[in-house]
């Protein structure tokens, strides 16, 4: 196993692969409160870009596949890692409309926070729409605190939304 792929009893994660972009594609397309607005295309060429960068932890956004014991793509992670001097990440995740409420999410979510402390980042984030009280579970289940409410931060159609904020150190 390379450094940036983390077994669990039910899944597997690592960086995403081109292959995969299509399934991610459409499990994001149906992600609530933040549905994905690009093209398929788009999508696909994102996580190209992705794979050409140095290392998945280099500064920048970067994909990573939740994958079910038997290969199948069910959800991802999204991680925004800042230069290594400022030790922190952005963690965002969405999971397949059939498998939401099985607690992937959050298994997900704590593996990679666990590793990503373990590889030296001391603080972890996530912004949420104020709607979406799943994501606000999952991150209150690993321990994220809420830190921030961000006003009419956020658009959905002709709507403006607030956004919280959450946070967890390494010495939580």
């Amino acid at each position: 196993m390379s450094e940036w792929e983390i077994s669990t009893d039910r899944l597997f994660i690592r960086p995403m692969r081109v292959a995969e972009a299509r399934e991610w594609h459409i499990i994001r397309a149906s992600a609530p409160y933040d549905p994905v607005t690009r093209s398929m295309d788009e999508s696909v060429a994102m996580i190209a870009a992705m794979q050409a960068r140095a290392a998945p932890d280099s500064d920048g956004w970067q994909q990573f596949s939740i994958l079910a014991k038997d290969g199948s793509m069910i959800g991802d992670l999204g991680i925004r890692f800042s230069p290594p001097f400022n030790a922190t990440a952005e963690i965002g995740f969405a999971v397949d409309v059939a498998q939401r409420g099985k607690g992937i999410a959050s298994e997900a979510v704590g593996a990679m926070v666990r590793l990503l402390f373990h590889r030296g980042r001391r603080r972890v984030m996530a912004v949420t729409d104020v709607r979406n009280r799943a994501a606000q579970r999952v991150l209150e289940r690993n321990w994220f605190r809420l830190e921030g409410r961000f006003v009419e931060s956020w658009r959905d159609g002709n709507q403006w939304f607030d956004e919280l904020s959450y946070a967890r150190l390494v010495s939580d």
